[in-house]
């Protein structure tokens, strides 16, 4: 039984597939992957310069004994599982019965990082229900009743929490799957972005996109794409980039160990330049223990400051003196600069602190 799932993103785009290298191992059931691994794949398979040695590694994920976009999916599953607050500001939501859709709704997905929630029908769709040369067909009466609402089977509670929505479909004769309208009608898309596509042998997307924006009151709709069977990783890109989507504010990640908590980061000048600066890519830093209510560590930059007397609170990222970025899990007032702050329980983020010095990997998506 599928189910939806959270993907995180790795902030690159993929384009290929490649061999493993000669000493990689394949499928052979190594220890969940957490957001490092993701980073480095995603390099990996974009061929950035410096990328890390990956023979070591067991990233063929699906045993197929390649690496690709596919794997990167599930091993940004397996790291988003381990990462406090992760949850994307989107969700590729599709229905498919051939597997067209899904494989569109896969790259997409692998694209962009977003959540992923299957639709599956209460009474699943067989063969001979989609014969479109039988009139009277499961699908053919469906279609020709536009008050038909064929009922999911699990579906989401809410779709709180998202901006955007990518909702995918086939095209039965001309239009949506009337389950997609099952869909729509559940939920409300009054302040969100919807985005169709669909695959289709010929037909094109119009007449479901008209359907769509008739059925309910939606925020804003997107243009919608049409796909073939064949359609690569490189055409979903080419459509993506086309989309006038919101931007999602960046956020700083702190990699400890195999957890990554993810801070907001705050309207300072120094917190705009250390998203910057990570852009470039992740950085390691050493935060050591001081006082029994932080861990500071120094910074491979001085960053801008704009200090003033903070009492600081579990969760603040805050920099000081310039050069050093503390992370606090107890409290203390002094002159520091905001940079971000994580919202997790103070038990919680003390315990994976830990004891005495860490290393900490920043990165920003």
């Amino acid at each position: 039984m599928r189910k939806m799932i959270s993907l995180l993103a790795a902030g690159l785009v993929v384009l290929g597939a490649a061999a493993l290298p000669a000493c990689a191992s394949v499928g052979t059931g190594a220890p969940r992957v957490n957001v490092h691994d993701v980073q480095r794949m995603a390099a990996f398979l974009h061929g950035m310069s410096g990328a890390e040695d990956l023979s070591d590694a067991d990233y063929d994920k699906n045993g197929d004994g390649r690496w690709d976009v596919f794997d990167l999916a599930l091993m940004k599953r397996e790291a988003a599982a381990e990462t406090p607050g992760s949850q994307s500001t989107s969700i590729v939501v599709y229905f498919s019965r051939t597997g067209n859709t899904e494989r569109i709704a896969e790259m997409l997905t692998a694209l962009t990082g977003a959540d992923s929630y299957v639709i599956e029908a209460a009474v699943p769709y067989t063969d001979d229900d989609i014969d479109y040369n039988v009139s009277g067909c499961r699908a053919n009466v469906e279609q020709n009743d536009k008050s038909v609402r064929p009922a999911i089977a699990e579906p989401l509670d809410s779709l709180d929490g998202y901006d955007t929505v990518f909702l995918g479909y086939p095209i039965w004769w001309g239009e949506e799957p009337r389950i997609i309208d099952t869909f729509l009608e559940t939920y409300d898309f009054s302040e969100k972005t919807v985005v169709p596509f669909c695959t289709s042998g010929s037909s094109g997307i119009a007449t479901s996109e008209r359907n769509i924006a008739a059925l309910v009151p939606i925020g804003t709709q997107l243009p919608g794409k049409r796909f073939s069977a064949t359609a690569t990783q490189a055409d979903v890109q080419a459509w993506y980039d086309t989309l006038d989507l919101p931007k999602a504010d960046p956020q700083l990640q702190i990699q400890i160990g195999d957890t990554t908590l993810t801070a907001a980061l705050a309207d300072t000048t120094a917190a705009a330049e250390l998203a910057s600066k990570l852009r470039e890519g992740p950085v390691t830093v050493t935060l050591g223990e001081y006082g029994g209510f932080e861990k500071v560590g120094a910074l491979p930059w001085t960053l801008t400051q704009s200090d003033e007397r903070i009492e600081g609170a579990p969760g603040d990222v805050l920099l000081y003196q310039g050069g050093q970025m503390t992370v606090f899990y107890g409290t203390n007032a002094w002159s520091y600069t905001r940079l971000a702050h994580i919202d997790i329980p103070q038990a919680e983020l003390a315990d994976i602190l830990g004891n005495g010095d860490v290393t900490a990997v920043l990165s920003v998506r």
